[in-house]
């Protein structure tokens, strides 16, 4: 199992690198890699066999939606990861261009013959996609489950 924090900067989006986890909970790990972003988003990403999780926490807006589409492609591009799977428990925003990013990687997951899944939408988020008329297209898991504050690491100086 892979875990690690990523920036969504225009140099790394990799979550690749394996580094050692206790899974305690969702997001509990005695090793991370802090990196900046946009300061608006955070990644966490973990894989499961061929399942693929990434864990946001923040606001998806312009500034940080190109990092976002570049680390959600890779993702669904990997050929380890056949369903990824988005949480959005610590997302409070997303802009229309966040939508325009998860529009795209839907029809690429469909194209691969894989799947997209949004997990835990906030109210915020999951109202946009509703009046967008988005939502219906996407299959949303785990809609019932309790957000828990999670403990992101420091970012480094």
């Amino acid at each position: 199992m892979g875990r690690d924090d990523v920036a969504l900067s225009q140099q790394d989006v990799s979550c690749q690198a394996p580094i050692q986890v206790t899974a305690v909970g969702i997001l509990w790990r005695t090793k991370t890699k802090p990196a900046v972003l946009d300061a608006n988003i955070r990644a966490v990403c973990e894989d499961l066999g061929n399942e693929c999780h990434v864990l946001l926490s923040g606001r998806i807006t312009i500034d940080s939606s190109p990092g976002l589409h570049r680390l959600l492609l890779q993702r669904i591009e990997s050929s380890d990861c056949q369903r990824l799977t988005v949480d959005f428990c610590d997302v409070s925003y997303v802009d229309t261009s966040g939508l325009a990013i998860l529009v795209e990687i839907l029809k690429t997951a469909q194209m691969l013959g894989k799947t997209l899944r949004l997990s835990r939408l906030r109210e915020r988020p999951r109202y946009l996609l509703e009046t967008t008329r988005l939502l219906h297209l996407f299959e949303e898991v785990n809609r019932e489950d309790p957000c828990q504050s999670h403990s992101w690491p420091e970012s480094p100086a």
